[in-house]
């Protein structure tokens, strides 16, 4: 299976990057910078889980080459 290079890098690198933002507006929401209700918390949890264990499986599947950058 190929990996998809976005703008000059891989997907993983992209989710990456998503995931890194959204853990960062979950710190701040939960220093209390950025005001968002406790439902919307609990959901960007729940995305940050399915980012992380997309991107880890795209990065070890890169990794191990069960996957090749297309």
């Amino acid at each position: 299976m190929e990996i998809p290079i976005i703008l000059g890098l891989s997907a993983p690198i992209w989710g990456g990057i998503v995931l890194f933002l959204l853990i960062v507006f979950q710190i701040l929401n939960g220093m209390r910078v950025i005001k968002v209700p406790l439902k919307a918390h609990k959901i960007i949890a729940v995305v940050i889980l399915a980012f992380g264990l997309v991107h880890a499986v795209l990065g070890m599947g890169l990794w191990f080459g069960w996957f090749t950058l297309g």
